[in-house]
Formats: structure tokens, sequence, C-alpha cells
């Protein structure tokens, strides 16, 4: 017998399954419903409207990934492991959900867009924190240069590479100008010098080759 709970994730999944295949706008409570085989009424015991479902499953995946992210840096030793997994595993995880993130701005009505805002800036910070966390962890290690500013540079990766406005479309051009202000410092900083000491950051050699002669 399924329990509340139980009910609950199968409402999401079925949710984010459909929500990532036709946008918020396509997908009706009663497709919902009948993919999760329960009653429409149901749902809204758990979800009062369709919009409290979208926000909710945005969090669900949310969560999953960071709960997935948070394990993989964990898990790495190394300070390049870390910031590897950082890299790497949002990347993946924006395409996998792109079509939940891409809808969310432009189909959800005007009276949630504040809720949607709120947990995308809730997130931006969580990995802000995350990156921040693995700077200061090469600091500790002795390989990061101490002119990089951990919080600065974790603020500017996430605003440039992976937490931007790519769902936002208003007022971008004063934001990129803002933002070139804040970080053309750093920016410079890192072309020149990069984030590692330079007496950790050795070049590998090549192995040498023995050439035999030639009789």
């Amino acid at each position: 017998m399924n329990t509340g709970s139980d009910k609950k994730e199968l409402i999401l999944d079925s949710a984010i399954e459909l929500f990532n295949r036709w946008g918020y706008a396509k997908t009706s409570v009663d497709e919902i419903a009948r993919a999760a085989h329960i009653a429409k009424s149901t749902i809204y015991y758990y979800f009062p409207s369709k919009e409290n479902l979208f926000i909710a499953a945005i969090e669900e995946k949310a969560e999953e990934f960071f709960n997935k992210l948070t394990t993989a840096i964990e898990a790495a030793e190394k300070f390049e492991d870390k910031l590897s997994c950082f890299l790497s595993l949002p990347i993946t995880c924006i395409f996998q959900n792109m079509p939940l993130l891409a809808n969310a701005m432009q189909q959800i009505p005007p009276d949630y867009f504040t809720s949607l805002l709120i947990k995308r800036n809730e997130y931006r910070q969580r990995m802000n924190n995350l990156l921040a966390e693995i700077m200061n962890y090469g600091k500790k290690q002795g390989i990061i240069n101490e002119k990089i500013n951990s919080e600065h540079f974790s603020e500017m990766i996430n605003d440039w590479f992976i937490m931007g406005d790519y769902w936002n479309e208003g007022d971008n051009k004063n934001r990129i100008l803002k933002r070139l202000e804040r970080d053309h410092v750093l920016m410079v900083q890192l072309l020149l010098y990069g984030i590692l000491k330079r007496d950790t950051a050795k070049p590998r050699t090549r192995k040498k080759v023995n050439k035999r002669k030639i009789q």
C-alpha cells in the first residue's frame, strides 16, 4: 500500500518527466494524474496548483543535484579533482534538465515568478559556498595563489559560467557591465598568474626516448 510520502514522490516523478518532455505550459494536471495512475484530486491534496507542483519539481531536481555534487566533491581527495567535479557536474545537470529550467521563467505565471527567483538565488548562494570551500581547501593545502579571494572567485565563476542569467532575459546589458566592472581585475589576475602557486604548477616533463645509433 502506498503511503502519503510514496504518493507525493510518484506525483513529482511523473510531473518532472512530463515537464521535461512538454514544458510547463503544455503539461496539464490531468496528464500528470494519468501518468502517475492516481486521481487528479490526490494531486491537489499534496499540491494546491500546477504552479506549486512545478516549483516542487524544480526543488526536487535541485536537491538531487546538490546531493550528487556534494558527495562527489567530498569523495575527491585532491584539490584539482574537487574543482573538476564542481565544474563538470553542473553542466551535465543543466543539459539533462534543460527543458525544465528553460521554461521556468518564460511560462510560469507572474505571481510565481518571485518564488522562482528566490529559489534561484538560494541555489546560486549554495554553489558559491561550495566553490569557496574548495578554494579554501586548496589554500590549506598550500597550492592556491594567496592573491585570489575565494568568495569573489566563486561568485565570478558561478555568474559567468554556471549560474548565470540565462533564464532571465531582462536587463542583461546592465548586469553584464556591472559584472565586468566587478570582476575585470580578478580576470586579469587569473589570466596572468592562474589559481595555483607557481611552485606547485610545475609543467610535466617529457620522457626521454633513447635513440639507437644507426650503424
